[in-house]
């Protein structure tokens, strides 16, 4: 018997560490795109032209793994029964707050969009408050305070390198936050159903889908791309799109929802060391002190949760 729970001990104990590394290596993932972004911009793209390469290089992945679910026949009824429903959850999540987000990044740094994105579990306590009736306690609220006061910090010394196009990027990072917040409390019961690699492949190709339409309405020219443009959108699409999607889904069928939320806590710290390395953006003060309150803010608001 005991050789038995010793067994199961140590079979959780793996799922945990594979689980924490692959959430680990999607999060940090993720986390480089919006450097990536505004190289992007450097080389002459716009909102349009870089969400349109990136869907390029990521929707054959996404079609092909999806095609391969669907040959499972158990699949194939879950994806009958709930596809529609994870397709229109994807648009919401991954064309419209990934537009907002790379419109964002044509007005603010790295550092600044990345904070405010991660932000978002702050609004999901919102909405939960408005929506389900769920009253956050008072330290969850001092949390969202804290947070909050983080992001004033790094907004006070970014007024003066970017001036009021500030608030624009700002307004649009908080807009993609907000919709990226629906598109979570939207998700969850669906990835139960289909779950997580059949929900992502849904969801993903459903917005690549969309995203090149937005692209065939735009009346951008894609003759006018240059090559260093595209090559960036190549790697948007494999290794911050593709890649870490299927990570994160990976290392969420091992983690608890507390953990795996936990994991993204790097996020904004990686950005940051690639932000000022990279792109040569300021790391002062106000950063290292508003980097580590928002940081905080969320890990306080995910380990209640």
């Amino acid at each position: 018997m005991s050789n038995i729970t010793e067994s199961q001990t140590e079979s959780q104990r793996n799922q945990y560490v594979q689980g924490l590394a692959f959430a680990l290596a999607g999060a940090a993932l993720f986390s480089i795109k919006p450097v990536l972004v505004k190289i992007a911009y450097q080389y002459g793209g716009d909102a349009t032209s870089i969400m349109a390469l990136r869907a390029f290089s990521s929707l054959p992945f996404y079609v092909f793994i999806l095609v391969l679910l669907y040959r499972d026949e158990g699949k194939r009824t879950q994806i009958k029964s709930y596809g529609w429903q994870a397709a229109l959850v994807g648009v919401l999540g991954y064309y419209f707050a990934s537009y907002l987000d790379i419109a964002a990044l044509a007005h603010i740094s790295a550092q600044l969009e990345r904070l405010l994105i991660f932000l978002f579990p702050s609004i999901v306590v919102l909405f939960s408050w408005l929506f389900l009736g769920q009253q956050p306690t008072v330290s969850v609220a001092k949390a969202v305070v804290i947070g909050y006061t983080g992001i004033g910090l790094i907004m006070m010394h970014d007024l003066a390198s970017f001036g009021s196009d500030i608030w624009l990027g700002s307004l649009f990072a908080v807009a993609s936050a907000t919709v990226f917040a629906a598109y979570l409390m939207l998700s969850k019961t669906l990835i139960v159903k289909l779950g997580s690699d059949t929900f992502t492949s849904i969801g993903m190709g459903s917005a690549g889908v969309a995203i090149l339409i937005h692209l065939g309405l735009s009346g951008v020219s894609v003759t006018e791309w240059s090559e260093e443009l595209v090559g960036i959108g190549v790697l948007l699409g494999l290794f911050c799109t593709v890649l870490p999607s299927y990570l994160i889904a990976a290392g969420m069928a091992r983690l608890s929802p507390t953990e795996l939320s936990l994991t993204s806590n790097i996020g904004p710290g990686i950005t940051a060391v690639m932000a000022v390395m990279i792109l040569g953006e300021a790391f002062t003060f106000y950063h290292t002190l508003g980097l580590l309150l928002v940081t905080y803010s969320v890990y306080s608001m995910n380990k209640r949760k």
